[in-house]
């Protein structure tokens, strides 16, 4: 990089003023050695002006891809049984932008071959060694977040984000280790097989005994409980039943004293009818004897002599006239035409000491 700012220098002197561009999935760091050196500010990409460059040296900017980078390593190692394993495995990382000027002051360009090649070779081996052949090619996902998470802690402060971690491929050192491993494991799967199958049958028989006993205890479980049921239904039929007897018992007792309260009710209200009887009894006596005495002060001795002249009236009939007293002073227009006379020859002329009570005519006068 030095010798492409030397020629971008060279070829800006005849122009007097240097520039340079910084790509797409990088990022720069302004050296100026006429101003302290670089500068912490981090660029962005495109084109920069690197100022007057006619006869000094405007300097150049250190340019850092920050794209997520691959690097392949391959891990002689030693597995948990002892054995030599070659492992292929692959890094995925890249430097962290905000913190550019503080690896570029202390590790540098060369980050990778300082810092994350030694420190992700170690790590590899740390976390392999702990794991045997079999649990390697088992656990490849473990192993890998054991492999990233180891990397992550040792290069913690150095301004490198690790991404992850790859093993792509996992062999013995040497022919004959592998074969007498595969030899190996080929016995260790045979043995795990019978193995699993008598643990299967084992498996099998217990389950069996197991559900024979199931299917006993709960066969004795719901014979109990079918008899503790009807236990329960029994006794709630019984409760219910006294409960039953006892409401209407209770019904009965509230009947009566209903009913006792009806005939109680019934024989006040003959009393209280009978008392109004009586009060209008008495009431309609003492009206009567009121209506008796008012009718006794409204007769006088006038009404009773005309009512005596009408009851006689009534019974001498139509056509009969009726006077009491001296008939002698009986008025003329009493008499019939053929019996009045002049008055010396008047049948009342002589003086008589006897004087009728009653003069009786034939023509009807009133009274």
């Amino acid at each position: 990089m030095r010798v492409n700012a030397m020629v971008i220098t060279a070829a800006v002197a005849l122009v007097g003023c240097g520039r340079q561009a910084i790509e797409p999935g990088q990022r720069g760091l302004r050296y100026n050695p006429h101003d302290g050196g670089v500068k912490p500010e981090v660029m962005q990409p495109g084109s920069h002006g690197l100022g007057w460059c006619m006869f000094r040296d405007c300097g150049y900017i250190e340019t850092y891809d920050v794209t997520y980078q691959t690097k392949k390593e391959t891990v002689f190692t030693p597995s948990s049984e002892g054995l030599a394993m070659n492992v292929k495995c692959s890094v995925l990382f890249r430097p962290v932008i905000s913190e550019l000027y503080a690896l570029h002051t202390e590790i540098g360009k060369d980050y990778y071959d300082e810092i994350v090649g030694p420190e992700f070779r170690s790590a590899a081996r740390n976390v392999l060694a702990r794991h045997s052949y079999t649990n390697l090619v088992g656990q490849l996902d473990k192993v890998e977040d054991q492999v990233e998470e180891e990397l992550r802690r040792r290069t913690h402060g150095k301004h490198v984000e690790i991404a992850s971690i790859t093993l792509e491929e996992i062999k013995y050192a040497s022919p004959e280790i592998a074969s007498a491993v595969e030899k190996r494991l080929i016995g260790q799967q045979e043995a795990a097989r019978q193995k699993a199958a008598i643990e299967a049958q084992a498996a099998r028989e217990k389950t069996q005994l197991e559900l024979a006993a199931a299917q006993a205890k709960l066969k004795a479980e719901t014979e109990a409980n079918q008899a503790r049921l009807q236990n329960d239904i029994a006794a709630e039929k019984s409760r219910r039943d006294a409960e039953l007897a006892l409401l209407t018992a209770k019904n009965q007792k509230e009947v009566l004293e209903q009913q006792i309260a009806i005939d109680r009710l019934e024989a006040q209200q003959k009393v209280i009818r009978a008392d109004a009887a009586a009060k209008e009894r008495s009431l309609l006596a003492s009206a009567k004897a009121n209506e008796n005495r008012a009718d006794a002060a409204a007769h006088t001795a006038f009404t009773v002599q005309a009512a005596g002249y009408d009851a006689l009236g009534k019974l001498g009939g139509n056509g009969t006239t009726i006077f009491l007293g001296d008939w002698s002073r009986a008025p003329s227009f009493l008499w019939p035409r053929q019996y009045l006379t002049p008055p010396a020859l008047s049948p009342m002329a002589p003086a008589s000491t006897t004087k009728p009570t009653a003069a009786l005519s034939s023509r009807a006068s009133p009274l």
